[in-house]
């Protein structure tokens, strides 16, 4: 059974946000949002008359982002989000994780929403997050594990080089159609049969929800993510070979 109260409870969130920013006549901005909410968000407001919306977390490599709602013809400017910027420094020799970092932030008790991503590099980690979360990280923390960090506001150039967006690699597939079991298996290697049972079994998202249905159809643009193979975004390059077949690029996130 889908989650429908919470995803009646995120649209009634964003309904909340258009109504104050119209209100107030100025832009209103949520806490970081997660790849599946931004999508929604896009595509409940992308096209509603009498606003405007950003996303933006902080730099261009970013996946995690807030939502910026404005109205119409006050559209907000990347330098007004309320996103900080957070610089922690460590030895070179250390290697501390991302799942250490954001562990040692939730041992505080902040909150998911109120971190954005996080960049580690050598000696030094990025973190983008809001004002809330960057007080309590420059008061509180001098460890992640048994890491001693040191904490600054805005990025040090080491901190900045790891600010990067992810790698992907193109992959060229024929398939017998658009569909989605076709297409799977075009990605994975695995027969028609073994596809359709691994969307069936929920090892299939789209668009970053979770689909079972082996015969909808893959559009450019879609996010495919396939557990055990990875996350993939098809691109618009889409041709039809001289025996009829599917000929499509996918960008695979390395």
């Amino acid at each position: 059974m889908k989650d429908t109260a919470g995803k009646n409870s995120f649209s009634a969130r964003l309904e909340d946000m258009c109504v104050l920013a119209c209100k107030r006549g100025r832009p209103v901005y949520s806490a970081f949002l997660n790849e599946r909410e931004q999508y929604e968000a896009e595509t409940l407001l992308g096209r509603r008359h009498g606003i405007s919306i950003v996303l933006w977390g902080g730099s261009e490599a970013c996946v995690r982002r807030m939502l910026g709602v404005a109205p119409e013809g006050t559209e907000p400017e990347h330098d007004e989000f309320p996103v900080y910027p957070l610089t922690l420094t460590f030895r070179k020799a250390d290697k501390p994780g991302h799942r250490d970092i954001l562990g040692a932030f939730m041992g505080l008790g902040i909150e998911r929403e109120t971190v954005g991503d996080i960049f580690i590099g050598e000696g030094a980690a990025a973190v983008f997050c809001t004002a809330t979360a960057r007080d309590m990280i420059t008061d509180c923390i001098t460890t992640v594990g048994r890491i001693g960090v040191s904490v600054s506001e805005g990025l040090t150039e080491g901190a900045a080089a790891a600010v990067k967006p992810a790698e992907t690699k193109d992959i060229t597939i024929n398939a017998a159609s658009l569909r989605a079991d076709c297409i799977v298996g075009g990605i994975t290697g695995l027969s028609r049969e073994k596809s359709a049972e691994l969307i069936r079994s929920g090892n299939f998202m789209l668009n970053y929800a979770e689909c079972i249905g082996i015969s909808d159809r893959i559009e450019a643009g879609d996010i495919i993510t396939i557990r055990g193979h990875g996350k993939f975004v098809v691109s618009g390059d889409i041709t039809e070979t001289k025996k009829g077949r599917i000929r499509i690029t996918v960008k695979k996130y390395i």
